[in-house]
């Protein structure tokens, strides 16, 4: 009885779904450095409507954080590190990108640093921002959000409760305007004062209009629901956290910050 070879198999199997399409050509600029936002003239309506989606649900501000606020005059200083995963043989992101080289691809799985600030205005106030930026690439991000917190834990209440509103705005990129305006609500409870689970439950909306003469589209007008899910440990001045968000895109973020 003859043997079949075992590792040849395997090889035959998995290499064709992880192998990129050949049919798939970048678009390249040898004067950049990275991968940058520019748009072809290949990129449809529908994929440029599927990138709007992607992209703005990614960029939008997140919960990062427990429903419990601050405290007056309480101030929060994050740093935040964002994972998640793209398509980049689609047209949605390949024709929305431009290329150091022809073998210079996106990437599938990308993560960006982000530095946040946070301040409590009063006991039941917050106000926040975030900005972040690709190092050598022509794409970041800038947020701003506010935080009121309906219900506070203690007592007689045994969780809490908080609405958000949030503003993201995308920079540096010439091809288009972007915008995404959040809004979630949130619960969640302290357990032996140190670990706070919770969750959120909310929607972005997102606005993205080309401003580039190598396209003729509409501008994009959506509305990204999103769930998510953290926990954050807070051990004296300090507070480690991770979130998990289903959104247009999956995103995995962690953080730690300095509170005072």
């Amino acid at each position: 009885m003859s043997r079949i070879p075992v590792a040849p198999l395997l090889l035959a199997l998995v290499l064709p779904a992880t192998a990129l399409p050949a049919d798939v050509v970048l678009h390249v600029d040898p004067n950049i450095k990275d991968c940058e936002v520019r748009f072809a003239p290949q990129l449809t309506q529908s994929a440029f409507r599927r990138f709007a989606r992607e992209f703005g649900s990614v960029s939008a501000f997140k919960q990062g954080a427990p429903p419990k606020t601050l405290g007056r005059w309480g101030v929060a200083v994050d740093v935040e590190q964002i994972y998640f995963s793209v398509d980049e043989t689609s047209s949605a992101w390949n024709d929305t990108f431009t290329h150091p080289a022809a073998d210079h691809w996106l990437g599938a799985d990308k993560a960006f640093p982000k530095l946040r600030l946070r301040l409590g205005v009063t006991d039941d106030v917050e106000v926040g921002a975030f900005f972040t930026k690709s190092p050598e690439a022509n794409y970041g991000w800038l947020g701003l959000e506010g935080k009121y917190a309906i219900l506070q834990q203690g007592g007689d209440m045994p969780v809490a409760l908080a609405v958000r509103g949030a503003y993201t705005k995308t920079l540096y990129v010439a091809d288009m305007d972007m915008h995404a305006v959040t809004a979630d609500v949130s619960v969640g409870r302290t357990f032996w004062n140190v670990v706070t689970p919770y969750l959120a439950v909310g929607a972005d909306g997102v606005i993205a209009r080309e401003t580039t003469d190598a396209v003729d589209l509409k501008t994009e007008r959506l509305v990204v629901a999103h769930l998510a899910g953290g926990v954050e440990v807070r051990w004296w001045h300090l507070a480690f956290g991770a979130e998990a968000q289903v959104s247009a895109l999956t995103t995995f973020q962690a953080q730690v910050s300095a509170v005072f």
